[in-house]
């Protein structure tokens, strides 16, 4: 078996190698398995023993603040007399068992005994025997009784039990990070082990590769020594060394020396055939240099013609002028061999293009254009070429001195004056005469087709020109050919017929006229119009009007004939919008019909009952009747006036508006105290999901708009029904519903429902009276105020008209509270995160905002500063609590009046606001949520001062 075993390792050196590694790796296995097992063993435990202490550190600080809130729960009591902190403090005293009874099950350690034990030494003190008593004298009265009680001792016990619990906190923290140096050092011990570990392995692994080289390497010197020996001597030699091995090595050795023998029994056959074959090869070699130059020469020929058919093609197939010097310049570049190059025009605006050049060194280039080297290009119209050494960023990696062959090639206009230059670099050799010529010629190609893209250019300018002046023209135009083809047409035509026209030339007849006629009323007539004058000719005085079917636009067309010479070679129709001057027209015929009904409608009351009363004698109740009949048709006919003469100051821009900060609120309240006295069948409800509801306005016009929506949500729904106010918020808007449940609008009203005189086409609408320009007024009132109104519907179902108005800013307050600057606020706040990032968004709000982390700094702070508000958290760093500061400062006569804002995450809304804050924020909340509480505190309290703004010009926006 061992010669078995033998033979089998010493008959293959890769049986040998893979028996060496195979050991090695299990070794190396077998170690790092150890190492890992003992390191995973250490964090094991040490997680367990931190789950441990974190579990009683959690305890301890629930306990903590159990005794806490059971401590602040009594002061409060004592303090308020309120029945829920006394409450409070029994059910502490059930929390505060229950958080012992948790530590019991995790005590480990002595000290955890010592501790539970004072612990509920202490709480049967605290509960048993020192909250009763003073709760009872308190209740009873007993004030001097409290203070005696705390002063024997109860305060001092209090301070003694919390500093050992802070003490037996900090004995967790200790035990913590003993268990944590503890696990670090094993870990070091345990890295130290690896590291020794894998350098003993790397020592292992270098002995076996010094064996495993010197069992191979040794014979495989030996062999290639003799090898040497034999190619230097041309002989062989015998070498010394043992080819009696059974391995790879053995039998290369012994089949070496087999092939020297057979190497040098041919050796003279083939020097003979050698030199007879190196004969040949000479005069082969001769043959085909020959052949090889022609086919280079041919082969650069051929790609020169190639190069030269590109450069003309690409530089004709193109008529725009920045394409084509693209392609100028990189085909010579091709052409010339050249690895960078520029071509520029001198034009006005020096146009160009470049290639392997950079946009710094393009610009340079054009800088210097009329100075240095360039002018001689100028002087002479002759090319030329420059040798210059290369610059280091040239050359790249080459360190050897290098040359560059610059040309400056003129491209000369039909008159030889220079109309552009071109200059290229190539790296290695000059250029000759014969490439100058070549690229002279190839230059002049250049200039006839430079010379095709400025009569282009020229060309596509003046038509441009006169497509601009077109289609800045507010009628639409349109020329058409003897066929009626479309020669020329506007865009404002083209969007009057709604063709979907890539071009707006060479559109046939029948395509244009049949898209425009698909878009008006009267089709037959359009049509008919058309053909008179395409086929028989007759332009003129004709002149046509038709009405759009999709829109109210109203368009005139009228036609003239062009002539170039004697002879017509088109028709030109102009298209006028007329839509306003029909509007216009249509406008006065309906005024004059609405004035004359809706005043002679009153007027023809007041007449009668007047007439009745001058011919007969009446009775005293029947006159007090007509007198009455005739007071009310006089307040209808000056409402009526009243609202024209509104609608006439509006439009000529004669209204004014004295505008204030105002709260909505109680406008629209006002209204509705008003309106309900003629609507005993309706009730209204008004609701508010906002607070913030202060706008900038004018009362009386604001009251007089909601009046009018109102009294229209009053008369359109007659059988009665609920009349809804919705104040809520939008983007910096406030929204107002008025919701009835009326009569409702059609769908296909709406859109004209506030313009003048119109009123919806119903019959139970009619019998409701009204001029059509209550909502005229509306709009014009909510538009001036920057605001504006919709309306949705449905028939039977009734109407919501949502009037959005600006609510004020932050900017629009401080500019007229202070004059531009921001407003002071100070922010108390012990945790430094959220204290930064409130300060960020007060500050991004336009606020000017300081921060303290203590009570006191604060309170020197509000002295010194007078902030306008002041942000404040209940826990705060030393002694001062957010209460104390917030007693300070409403006892204090100079402060009292700075709101305050309480941003805590004790839920004691109900204290906070009982003790003066003006607002109660609980963490976590939106940061956006205290600028906004901010703003609406400080405009209600700027409300007071009754702050005007200028009167201001309806229409043209002047102070």
């Amino acid at each position: 078996m061992i010669k078995r075993i033998n033979d089998f390792f010493q008959t293959s050196l890769r049986n040998q190698f893979i028996g060496l590694m195979s050991g090695f790796i299990i070794l190396f296995i077998i170690g790092a398995t150890c190492l890992y097992v003992y390191d995973q063993s250490i964090g094991s435990a040490y997680k367990v023993q931190s789950a441990q202490l974190n579990q009683k550190e959690d305890v301890a600080e629930q306990l903590y603040r159990d005794f806490q809130k059971a401590f602040f729960d009594a002061r409060g009591y004592l303090a308020f007399g309120r029945q829920p902190f006394k409450e409070s403090i029994f059910i502490q005293e059930k929390k505060v068992a229950d958080t012992i009874s948790k530590l019991k099950e995790l005590q480990t350690e002595p000290e955890d005994q010592l501790f539970i034990k004072d612990a509920e030494e202490f709480s049967n003190l605290y509960f048993k025997k020192l909250v009763p008593p003073v709760i009872n004298s308190y209740e009873q009265g007993d004030i001097e009784a409290v203070k005696e009680a705390s002063a024997s001792g109860a305060t001092a016990t209090i301070e003694t039990f919390q500093t050992q619990l802070n003490g037996y906190a900090d004995s967790i923290e200790k035990s913590k990070r003993s268990a944590y140096e503890e696990v670090n050092r094993k870990e070091s011990l345990s890295q130290t082990a690896f590291i020794v570990f894998i350098l003993l392995m790397l020592l292992v692994l270098t002995r076996l590769m010094r064996m495993i080289a010197k069992r191979i390497g040794q014979p495989l010197d030996q062999v290639s020594s003799a090898a040497e020996q034999i190619a230097e001597n041309d002989a062989y030699q015998k070498w010394t060394f043992n080819n009696k091995r059974k391995d790879e090595i053995g039998k290369m050795s012994r089949a070496f020396e087999k092939m020297i023998y057979k190497i040098q029994e041919k050796e003279e056959h083939l020097l003979a055939q050698n030199e007879e074959l190196q004969a040949q090869q000479d005069e082969l070699e001769s043959q085909q240099s020959e052949l090889e130059h022609l086919l280079n020469m041919t082969k650069n020929r051929e790609s020169q013609l190639e190069r030269r058919n590109e450069f003309i093609h690409g530089i004709s197939s193109s008529l725009n002028k920045q394409e084509v010097l693209e392609s100028i310049v990189k085909s010579m570049s091709s052409v010339m061999g050249a690895s960078r190059g520029m071509i520029v025009l001198m034009d006005e605006q020096k146009s160009n293009a470049s290639f392997g050049i950079s946009k710094n060194g393009g610009a340079q280039f054009l800088t210097y254009i009329y100075n240095g080297i360039h002018q001689r290009l100028f002087d002479s119209r002759e090319p030329f070429s420059l040798k210059r050494e290369m610059t280091p960023s040239e050359k790249g990696y080459h360190e050897e001195v290098l040359y560059s062959y610059d040309l400056f090639l003129p491209v000369l206009s039909a008159g030889h004056a220079v109309e552009a230059i071109m200059v290229f670099s190539r790296f290695g050799n000059d250029f000759s005469e014969r490439e100058l010529d070549e690229y002279i010629s190839l230059a002049k190609q250049i200039s006839i087709s430079l010379q095709k893209i400025r009569l282009f250019e020229e060309t596509e300018d003046n038509r441009q020109l006169t497509q601009d002046i077109l289609n800045n023209i507010q009628e639409g135009i349109q020329l058409i050919d003897k066929d009626g083809n479309t020669l020329l047409m506007n865009t404002k035509l083209s969007a009057l017929i709604s063709g979907d026209f890539d071009d707006l030339h060479q559109v046939c007849y029948q395509t244009w006229k049949q898209a425009l006629i698909n878009r008006v009323e009267d089709k037959e007539e359009l049509e008919e119009y058309y053909e008179d004058i395409v086929k028989q000719g007759k332009t003129g005085k004709h002149v046509l009007t038709y009405h759009l079917a999709d829109s109210k636009e109203v368009f005139q067309v009228y036609s003239e004939s062009l002539y170039r010479g004697e002879e017509q070679i088109g028709t030109i129709f102009v298209h006028r919008n007329i839509t306003k001057e029909f509007e216009v027209d249509q406008m006065k015929s309906e005024f004059v019909s609405t004035v004359s009904h809706e005043l002679r409608t009153p007027l023809s009351s007041v007449l009668g009952f007047t007439e009745l009363m001058l011919t007969k004698e009446l009775k005293p109740e029947r006159t007090k009747k007509y007198l009455t009949t005739i007071y009310q048709e006089a307040k209808r006919l000056t409402s009526l006036i009243n609202d024209f003469l509104d609608v006439q100051r509006m439009e000529s821009g004669r209204q004014t508006f004295e505008k204030k900060f105002e709260d909505i609120v109680p406008v629209v309240q006002h209204v509705i105290d008003t309106q309900k006295v003629n609507a005993p069948h309706h009730y209204f409800n008004i609701a508010r999901e906002t607070d913030c509801t202060i706008v900038l306005g004018d009362k009386d016009k604001l009251s007089q708009a909601f009046t009018n929506l109102i009294s229209n949500a009053i008369k359109y729904s007659p059988e009665g029904g609920t009349i809804t106010v919705l104040f809520r918020e939008g983007d910096e808007s406030i929204l107002i519903d008025i919701r009835d449940e009326g009569l409702g609008i059609p769908q296909d009203a709406i859109p004209n429902l506030f313009a003048k005189f119109y009123r919806v086409d119903n019959s139970d609408q009619r019998r409701i009276g009204g001029t059509g320009l209550g909502l005229t007024i509306v709009k014009e009132i909510i538009e001036t105020h920057e605001g504006d109104i919709t309306v949705s519907s449905e028939e039977g179902k009734g109407s919501v008209f949502t009037v959005r108005l600006p609510i004020v800013t932050i900017e629009t307050f401080k500019e007229d509270e202070h004059g531009g600057d921001g407003m002071n606020i100070i922010v108390i706040e012990d945790d430094i995160n959220l204290a930064s990032l409130l300060k960020a968004e007060l500050s991004d709000s336009g606020f000017k905002v300081q921060h303290s982390s203590s009570g006191s700094e604060a309170l020197k702070k509000i002295q010194e500063e007078r902030p306008d508000a002041v942000v404040l958290d209940i826990m705060l760093e030393g002694s001062m609590s957010g209460w104390d500061v917030l007693e300070k400062m409403k006892s204090d006569e100079a402060l009292s009046h700075v709101p305050i804002i309480i941003s805590s995450a004790l839920d004691e809304k109900e204290k906070g606001l009982t003790l003066g804050a003006n607002d109660y924020l609980v963490k976590p909340y939106h940061p956006s949520r205290l600028s906004k509480t901010i703003l609406h505190l400080l405009l209600k309290k700027g409300m007071k001062g009754e702050i005007l703004i200028p009167v201001i010009d309806q229409k043209a926006g002047q102070e």
